[in-house]
């Protein structure tokens, strides 16, 4: 019995080490693509894919579609203290499709925090339209935030019935 607890332990504790090195790797996706529109792309340039998605270079000095962009103080508090929250909760969560969920989150935010502390700004770059509908420009790390995001609304749907 003793042995199945230990095997658990170093199990559960190798799960978090890969958990944790999800969110590096997302961090590092998101860093590149958007070294990638920097060297490509000049800012407000569009880059055309087809009739739905482009990409266009644009600096979000706010937050969420430009929100706050005059605060950077309180933009920078207010994105701490949500890592800080969101990090103790992902912990006090046994279940692990829910853990990933925050891991999504924490993963985008972080992203977007290293580019606003290395640029002083984010770089936004998908632009998506569909008809006469056009999306705000976004990243993929605001894409890792809205996934993990919708996740943990559907698991908490499911026990809302």
């Amino acid at each position: 019995m003793e042995k199945n607890v230990y095997l658990f332990k170093i199990f559960f504790k190798k799960i978090k080490y890969i958990i944790n090195i999800y969110i590096l790797l997302f961090i590092i996706i998101d860093f590149f693509s958007k070294i990638l529109i920097i060297k490509n792309i000049k800012l407000y340039e569009y880059f055309y894919i087809n009739n739905y998605i482009n990409f266009i270079y644009i600096r979000n000095y706010g937050v969420f579609f430009g929100f706050l962009k005059k605060n950077t103080i309180v933009i920078y508090f207010l994105i701490i203290i949500s890592i800080l929250i969101l990090f103790y909760i992902k912990f006090l969560l046994k279940d692990k499709n829910i853990q990933l969920s925050y891991n999504l989150i924490i993963s985008g935010i972080l992203s977007n925090l290293v580019n606003r502390m290395y640029y002083g700004f984010v770089i936004d770059f998908i632009d998506i339209h569909i008809f006469n509908y056009r999306c705000p420009v976004f990243n993929f790390a605001d894409i890792l935030i809205f996934i993990g995001f919708i996740l943990i609304l559907k698991n908490n749907m499911f026990f809302l019935y």
